[in-house]
């Protein structure tokens, strides 16, 4: 079973590697360059370092990091697209430091949710364990101890995200002060 596993993720780490390469393609936009490495080393570190070389056995805290970073990544992902989006001559939505580092923050949180459900969907249909509710001793968790990797998924997510979204709140308000004080 555990070879399912890492097949179906290396798999669907292939497939959302080149998700950045397909929309910049259908809609003509470019993301940071810093963007594409930030994804390239979360999809490195969950399955090549964490499935297929067993660091989220070795190492307690893997997990914990990579759900931290990928609030970080997803959050700074929302960051450039409704960027990009308040920038097109096209739309003109002129949508508020505010706003934008709140999309930011509630598109991580979305896609992490996202995430945690198609672990849960995956658990239900291939008993694969992904949400650790089984120790590695084939103790069965139960009760409030059975969400507790799930909640903590999502609260590091959500902490990653929030950094990331006062960061480029504050990097926006910068930029715009700087722009009206060249003018």
């Amino acid at each position: 079973m555990e070879y399912i596993k890492i097949s179906l993720q290396c798999l669907l780490g292939l497939i959302v590697l080149f998700l950045p390469s397909a929309l910049e393609h259908k809609f003509k936009i470019t993301f940071f360059n810093e963007m594409h490495i930030l994804f390239v080393l979360f999809l490195y570190g969950a399955i090549i370092l964490g499935e297929v070389q067993g660091y989220y056995q070795k190492f307690y805290h893997w997990d914990t990091l990579l759900h931290t970073l990928s609030g970080v990544m997803l959050s700074s992902f929302g960051f450039c697209i409704i960027d990009i989006i308040n920038k097109s001559k096209k739309i003109n939505l002129g949508l508020s430091n505010w706003f934008m580092s709140f999309f930011s923050f509630c598109f991580a949180i979305m896609l992490d949710t996202l995430w945690e459900i198609i672990e849960f969907v995956i658990d239900m249909f291939l008993d694969l364990n992904m949400q650790q509710y089984i120790l590695p001793d084939g103790t069965v968790l139960s009760g409030h101890y059975a969400i507790v990797d799930t909640m903590k998924d999502l609260i590091v997510d959500a902490l990653g995200a929030l950094i990331i979204s006062i960061i480029g709140y504050i990097l926006l308000k910068r930029r715009k002060n700087s722009v009206a004080g060249d003018s």
